[in-house]
């Protein structure tokens, strides 16, 4: 009997180590199809990645093809009635379809030349592009006292010097000293959505001013082209003229309205219109501002698969020979 039972208790271990093995085998299977399936969804994330780069990239090649063909087909506008500035493109590819469409960056302004250097004899004032900027703002209805914060403090984040430029203006120490600190880069802006992080602003005033502003990478300049500026934003026109000749916003959209679809046929054509006219002599630095044709374009290519987007961003500038280049590209969600 003594046999019988050792032999019992012999079955009894062998049992509880065959389920500790196969228990073993169960969590080693379990893990490696958990890795595989892992490994298997990066690999496809990957692929679809590559694949909205590429397609994205081929977008952009399209771009460029139809801005140069509009470039030479007429040199000397820009305007909305060429190819470039069509809505609603889709081109249907393998298994998805890619989408974009292009911006005139001059027709925008361009928070970038908000760093342009005050007169030295009056650091301290406002300079001329704070006051264009702060017409901007009154016409779209921000109320007064955002409109002089903001203009302080967007102005603090892309000028070069780390000095407060008046009572309201932000730098460092505004940012060091918040709940997630940081400092403001103190150079041009990068992509629109640093407005975000501007002492003041909000995310309802950004969605307010965002589809009136943009940015030139490297960029200090504040032209806007006359014939790209949106029938529906008047407060552009209004904001170029700034506090020097206050255009009113229903003149500002009687000479938008009253533009022929292919816009001015120069500056001179602009200036003679009515509205413009009545505001008496203008400067020739003060008229530089204003043109017929454009040098900066942004364009957004969407590629969709699977029931995923993926976005790209192109930065294209026109140089003085004519030539068009990507200076930048942003690939992943756009502002």
């Amino acid at each position: 009997m003594a046999e019988n039972s050792r032999f019992k208790r012999q079955q009894g271990v062998a049992l509880i180590t065959v389920l500790l093995v196969v228990a073993l085998v169960v969590i080693i299977a379990s893990s490696m199809t958990g890795r595989l399936q892992l490994i298997a969804n990066r690999t496809i994330n990957q692929q679809l990645y590559q694949q909205g780069l590429w397609s994205g990239l081929a977008g952009e090649q399209l771009a460029l093809k139809v801005l140069n063909q509009d470039f030479k087909d007429d040199p000397n506008k820009v305007h909305l009635q060429q190819l470039w500035s069509q809505q609603g493109m889709i081109f249907p590819l393998e298994n998805g379809q890619l989408s974009g469409q292009i911006q005139d960056l001059r027709s925008c302004f361009n928070l970038n030349a908000l760093a342009a250097e005050p007169d030295p004899t009056k650091p301290f004032s406002p300079t001329p592009v704070q006051r264009q900027f702060e017409a901007l703002l009154r016409s779209i209805e921000i109320e007064e006292y955002l409109v002089e914060k903001l203009s302080s403090t967007v102005r603090d984040w892309v000028d070069k010097n780390d000095k407060v430029e008046s009572s309201i203006g932000a730098e460092d120490d505004s940012y060091a000293s918040m709940q997630v600190p940081y400092l403001t880069p103190n150079s041009s802006m990068a992509t629109v959505t640093e407005l975000l992080a501007i002492d003041g602003m909000t995310p309802a005033l950004y969605r307010q001013i965002r589809p009136y502003v943009c940015v030139i990478p490297n960029d200090n300049d504040l032209t806007f082209n006359v014939n790209t500026i949106d029938v529906e934003q008047p407060a552009l026109l209004v904001a170029a003229f700034g506090d020097a000749f206050k255009l009113s916003l229903s003149d500002a959209s009687s000479v938008l309205s009253s533009r022929k679809e292919d816009g001015f046929s120069d500056k001179d054509e602009f200036f003679a219109t009515s509205e413009i006219s009545k505001l008496g002599k203008l400067s020739a630095d003060f008229k530089k501002q204003f043109k017929v044709t454009s040098d900066s374009f942004r364009a957004v290519m969407e590629f969709t698969i699977d029931k995923r987007t993926f976005t790209l961003e192109s930065k294209l500038h026109r140089d003085d020979k004519g030539k068009l280049m990507v200076v930048s590209r942003q690939f992943g969600d756009i502002e």
